[in-house]
């Protein structure tokens, strides 16, 4: 798997051999993630959904699977509720203990994914004809963007992948080229 440096969507390299491993493990949270890189994007909604019913969920947990389902809502071009999901999880990720290196590690994950979320957004807007509405968007999109790398970097713990993945998403912003 490798996101496309242009739309900063995640490319499955063996499609078959993930949508088995969905089969396989429907109940896993990760699934939804799975699902929607497939397009199966119906599914992974009942399944985002489903995944943040779970009882017993801490705060952190619940904020990962409601990242998850956010990014589901902004694959189906429901940005505005998909932002709205991605604020809750901001929140919950504060709910714990707001300090430990977990929840900031979640909340960078959150920044990031609602940054390409607004980036999404903005492209559309573009398409409307709505350019004001896009350059706000984008903006807020790079400042969050920038917002998780700096707190990756800082926290010290990311994988190199995971700052790469930053890097690269403040990169595709940085280019302000609303083309996608």
């Amino acid at each position: 798997m490798r996101i496309d440096d242009n739309t900063l969507r995640e490319e499955v390299s063996d499609p078959a051999a993930l949508a088995a491993w969905c089969a396989e493990n429907p109940t896993d949270p990760r699934t939804v993630a799975y699902l929607r890189m497939l397009g199966r994007l119906d599914e992974a909604a009942i399944a985002g959904r489903d995944a943040l019913e779970a009882p017993g969920l801490s705060p952190v947990m619940r904020a990962v699977r409601r990242t998850r389902y956010a990014h589901v809502l902004q694959w189906q071009g429901a940005f505005v509720p998909a932002e709205e999901q991605f604020d809750l999880a901001a929140e919950e990720t504060g709910l714990e203990d707001p300090t430990s290196p977990s929840s900031l590690s979640v909340l960078a994950a959150v920044f990031q994914h609602r940054a390409k979320c607004r980036f999404e957004h903005a492209l559309a807007a573009r398409d409307e004809q709505r350019e004001e509405s896009a350059h706000g968007l984008w903006d807020a999109a790079l400042e969050d963007a920038r917002r998780a790398l700096l707190m990756r970097e800082r926290l010290g713990v990311a994988e190199q992948s995971v700052l790469a993945s930053s890097r690269q998403t403040v990169a595709r912003l940085e280019r302000r080229d609303l083309t996608a």
